[in-house]
């Protein structure tokens, strides 16, 4: 007579996953989980001393996290329910903090408004766009820009905000398009408004900006100084395509090198300059989900096999319905 096994409980079953936002299933098959370097075994005893690649391999596994600008990026597998593009994010930012200062002007002794030129320069840039020669070459003796005064800008730095960061499942559909709250960019694959997509909020980046200007006179300054201050106070705003609401743009702080003893010789120019951040996104792709265009709901007083049969049956004829 065999012994009765010293445990006679069942073989124990497969634990679920815990993770409820599990991996893609659409993710990259050559970045998966089982064949990142470290999870096998081989590494324990196999010589790899004289090895000098081989040993790491990106895991991520989120299509929404790969940093792709094009479909296909590293000969990955399209992915249907992400879209990638390359939205120039920074470069809307860049170019929205620019046009805030755009219509500056300096009023003359007459009464006359000068529109004050701005570029995008460094210091040591706009310094040399300033002494450079400004008189045309057919000896018309035309002057082609006014050299002071004179506005410059650039980004000096980019910075990651984590206290701004939202996850990206919380995904837009851009309903508020739309008076029926439905969302408002949709297509047509099969049925009409099958097709939905969405935008998260992106990743949020601080871009640091630093606005120069130079002029002759004080109260060309003066002037300046009362259009730059209104439009950052407490807190200007610019719109960059792909970003569903506005960036705002916080001035941090002033700085002059006004030299009071500029010299018999020395020509005295007032410089001023202006630190801004902008609190501006990173777009994310574009989320394309199938939409749910009918539903039918059924009541049943008891659950029998019949009343099941009557339901599917209903249902059924429901969807060919929908088919036609």
């Amino acid at each position: 007579m065999s012994q009765k096994n010293l445990n006679p409980c069942n073989e124990p079953g497969s634990i679920k996953d815990p993770n409820i936002d599990a991996i893609q299933p659409n993710c990259n098959p050559e970045v998966s989980l089982k064949n990142v370097p470290g999870r096998e075994m081989s590494w324990l005893i196999d010589e790899v001393s004289n090895q000098k690649k081989g040993f790491g391999q990106s895991a991520l596994g989120d299509p929404m996290m790969t940093g792709h600008i094009i479909n296909e990026q590293g000969m990955s597998p399209p992915n249907r329910n992400t879209l990638y593009r390359y939205s120039k994010s920074l470069r809307g930012s860049d170019e929205g903090v620019m046009d805030m200062f755009r219509d500056v002007v300096v009023i003359d002794e007459q009464g006359k408004a000068h529109n004050i030129p701005i570029i995008w320069a460094t210091q040591e840039k706009a310094v040399a766009a300033i002494l450079q020669e400004n008189v045309r070459k057919d000896e018309s003796l035309v002057v082609d820009r006014i050299k002071l005064p004179m506005l410059a800008i650039h980004a000096s730095g980019y910075n990651f905000n984590q206290d701004r960061f939202i996850y990206h499942k919380a995904v837009d559909y851009l309903r508020t398009y739309k008076n029926n709250w439905k969302p408002g960019f949709t297509v047509k694959e099969k049925y009409e408004r099958d097709t939905v997509f969405g935008v998260t909020r992106g990743i949020p980046v601080d871009i640091n900006y630093t606005l120069f200007a130079w002029t002759l006179y004080e109260e060309d300054m003066r002037q300046i100084l009362e259009q730059i201050i209104p439009k950052l106070s407490p807190m200007g705003y610019i719109r960059v395509r792909g970003i569903s609401w506005e960036i705002g743009v916080k001035l941090n702080s002033i700085s002059s090198n006004v030299d009071t003893e500029p010299g018999d010789k020395a020509v005295r120019v007032i410089k001023y300059q202006f630190e801004m951040t902008a609190e501006t996104f990173v777009a994310q792709p574009i989320i394309r989900k199938k939409a749910v265009l009918k539903t039918k709901i059924e009541v049943v007083d008891n659950v029998t096999e019949d009343s099941i049969s009557e339901v599917i049956a209903r249902l059924e004829q429901a969807v060919e319905e929908l088919k036609e």
